[in-house]
């Protein structure tokens, strides 16, 4: 028995040692379940690029969205407040109770050029409406329009609130644009016409509207009437502006800069702008309701930059108009009194006659 037990022992204590001695290994995964398949790499990859790709596009879109609506609203916000300005240099100027008016702006130009829409595109910016096409002057089709003679016609343009609301604009809130009558044709303009369209409405600065799609021998007559218009207005001491029209029409860049720096210099004047007016003929027929007119930020931005422009000379011409009589009140010396003729022969007869008296008193003794 002892025997066996002693063979036991040496069994069980061999196997204990071996178990001590080799400990089991441990299972690593295999590498299959961590390294993606083809099949995933050639899918998922580029879907996942896809959709990061995206979302930075969106993003890129909202935040240059974001960017020009607060262009534009800060192009509101100057104008106001140099509405503000202008009335508070009124106020303190005058010292009167009544309301000063507020600053006008002719625009003028040939007919179908534009004149009419421009004053429809800058009261809509000005108010931030969307939607239809509100219409502040008439305005017609290319080559409509009635031939018979039209009168100026005066528009308040309301500038928004700053949270695009023009309900609580005041009066002192708004732009006077002057629709004027359309010149005679290029061809048979004359200066007499120019001096009797800028004079009529007593505006503050001049914007001349010209077309860009007009015919080339029509474009090239009212521009060399250019010299001639812009000499007129800086002769009553006003600023001139020209707009040209009908941007889109233009063929290529190189035609528009061409265009640009045969204006600047026939006008003399740097303030040249191109333009898209918002008008119903663009978006064509709509039988079940009038057409949405969609905003866009280059027609906005730039009809406000003219108006800021406008408003910005009109503040020059104001403030030096102010100085000129000022310096006119001091430069007037107070004249002094003239004498009265009569009270001085009296006072002098009564100095002469008593030494009259005495010398032929004294010749008679």
């Amino acid at each position: 028995m002892s025997l066996w037990s002693d063979s036991i022992l040496v069994k069980h204590g061999a196997s204990s040692t071996k178990h001590l001695a080799d400990p089991v290994p441990r299972q690593i995964p295999p590498t299959h379940k961590k390294i993606p398949s083809l099949f995933m790499l050639t899918v998922m990859l580029p879907l996942l690029i896809a959709a990061a790709a995206a979302a930075g596009a969106l993003a890129l879109i909202v935040a240059t969205r974001l960017l020009r609506e607060d262009a534009v609203a800060s192009l509101r916000r100057e104008i106001r407040e140099v509405l503000t300005a202008l009335v508070a240099d009124d106020e303190d100027g005058d010292g009167e109770s009544a309301s000063p008016p507020p600053p006008s702006v002719l625009i003028t130009g040939f007919r179908a050029h534009g004149k009419s829409s421009l004053v429809n595109t800058a009261c809509r910016a000005l108010a931030a409406e969307d939607g239809p096409l509100l219409l502040r002057a008439e305005a017609s089709p290319p080559g409509g329009g009635t031939d018979g003679l039209r009168r100026l016609l005066r528009v308040n343009a309301v500038v928004a609130g700053a949270d695009g609301d023009s309900a609580g604009a005041g009066e002192s809130d708004a732009v006077e644009l002057l629709d004027a009558p359309p010149l005679p044709e290029a061809f048979r303009l004359k200066r007499e016409d120019v001096d009797a369209a800028i004079s009529v409405g007593d505006p503050e600065c001049v914007v001349f509207v010209l077309r860009c799609d007009a015919p080339t021998k029509e474009r090239s007559a009212a521009i060399k009437c250019l010299p001639e218009i812009s000499a007129a207005v800086r002769n009553k001491g006003l600023n001139l502006i020209v707009v040209l029209t009908f941007k889109k029409a233009t063929r290529s860049i190189r035609q528009a800069e061409e265009l640009l720096r045969e204006v600047s210099f026939r006008a003399r004047t740097d303030c040249v702008y191109f333009i898209e007016n918002y008008t119903w003929s663009k978006n064509g027929p709509n039988l079940r309701h009038p057409p949405v007119i969609k905003n866009e930020f280059e027609t906005h931005f730039t009809v406000l930059t003219i108006i800021r422009q406008c408003l910005e000379f009109i503040k020059l011409n104001r403030s030096q108009s102010k100085d000129k009589k000022r310096n006119g009140k001091q430069e007037k010396a107070p004249e002094p009194k003239p004498k009265n003729p009569r009270t001085e022969t009296k006072q002098y007869r009564k100095i002469k006659e008593p030494s009259v008296r005495l010398f032929f008193n004294g010749s008679e003794t």
